[in-house]
């Protein structure tokens, strides 16, 4: 077998060719209008009816959407935010951003989400927001938390950049906490290139987040508030809006290669992912747990063609930049991820032959190697 194949990859037909290049051919790429052009309209309502949610405002990028709403809640500095560690750099970034000040909490061994029963210890008279990460898709008892919170009226907002069709006890990620935040960069389960979004049921919120996104312009064109240039084009509003339509087949083909992963790995003793009876799972990443030879399991998939990857192998709070805060953490959970982790190919690009030389040559490097 000579394909390689991804960890993930975007899923394309004629539709978005064929829109792209009608956007291109009418010259409107883009509208500074406050809310947005025709396409950035359509994916937005389209957004708020899959969510079954008020509002959605589309932005340039996730790190954008995570941006804009701790700036919507008046974040800045002197504040805190709590975060986990094991995320993506973005997560924190967001909050550097606002001149505030990112609290690392450790996560949870049993779904590397962050651990609810640390978040009151962390809380402090700066604690401004929390935002808990949907990591891999799996929801966070975002109920559980705001019981954690609503004490000190702390507002939550949801890092969904992977979790986009998870849901739990029934609502979709997304519309659990104060704010919601999605991804739609090139390996999520939707794409439009670049691109993110903000979803809310607030509407004080959302209007704070149309003049955001469009350099603090009010109706009248003043500006009013701190804004940027955080908007999203109409070429990747209408991508986003055709893989929106996609969505449920994505996740449907995502979920069954994930059955055929977990039957071709299920007789070793590996933690491998599991579903809650109270949550649904978009399968964004299939991430099983090694004790040892996670490199050279690595490098036997490699060598079969199957690109797998760590997410992520160095924590937040140990990367360069973020030791310069001169905050120590012990965050033992997170280190053992981070040395641990690996997810396996499940995407919806993948053919049923794929996905079984996926299985086939992880059951081997297992048997051979673990």
């Amino acid at each position: 077998m000579t394909k390689k194949i991804s960890v993930n990859e975007p899923v394309f037909d004629d539709n978005e060719v064929n829109t792209a290049q009608t956007i291109l051919d009418s010259g409107l790429l883009s509208s500074s209008n406050m809310y947005g052009g025709k396409y950035v309209k359509l994916f937005e309502k389209q957004l708020t009816e899959f969510l079954n949610c008020k509002y959605a405002i589309a932005v340039n990028s996730g790190t954008s959407a995570l941006y804009a709403s701790l700036l919507s809640l008046g974040v800045t500095t002197e504040d805190e935010v709590i975060v986990p560690s094991f995320s993506f750099t973005a997560t924190a970034s967001a909050v550097i951003a606002t001149g505030a000040t990112p609290i690392f909490v450790d996560i949870s061994s049993s779904n590397y989400n962050i651990d609810l029963s640390l978040i009151k210890s962390h809380i402090s008279s700066k604690t401004k927001a929390i935002i808990p990460v949907h990591l891999y898709g799996h929801p966070v008892d975002v109920v559980q938390l705001s019981e954690i919170t609503s004490a000190n009226n702390i507002p939550i907002i949801e890092d969904g950049a992977q979790s986009l069709g998870s849901s739990i006890n029934g609502k979709k990620c997304g519309t659990l906490g104060n704010l919601g935040c999605t991804s739609l960069y090139p390996t999520k389960v939707i794409t439009s290139g670049e691109g993110g979004v903000i979803t809310t049921n607030d509407e004080e919120l959302y209007n704070q987040l149309l003049m955001i996104r469009n350099h603090g312009l009010d109706k009248s064109g003043h500006t009013i508030r701190f804004g940027l240039n955080l908007r999203m084009p109409e070429i990747e509003a209408a991508l986003a809006s055709i893989q929106l339509s996609k969505l449920d087949d994505f996740i449907k083909i995502r979920r069954t290669n994930s059955n055929i992963i977990s039957e071709y790995i299920d007789e070793f003793d590996i933690n491998i992912p599991i579903e809650n009876d109270n949550s649904f799972l978009n399968r964004y990443l299939y991430t099983v747990s090694f004790t040892h030879s996670r490199d050279e399991i690595m490098s036997f998939m490699e060598k079969q063609g199957i690109n797998t990857a760590v997410y992520y192998r160095t924590p937040i709070h140990k990367m360069p930049f973020y030791q310069t805060l001169n905050n120590e953490y012990e965050l033992p959970n997170t280190d053992i991820a981070s040395s641990q982790v690996l997810s396996i190919p499940i995407h919806s690009g993948l053919s049923n032959d794929d996905i079984n030389h996926v299985g086939r040559s992880l059951n081997y490097a297992l048997k051979s190697i673990y």
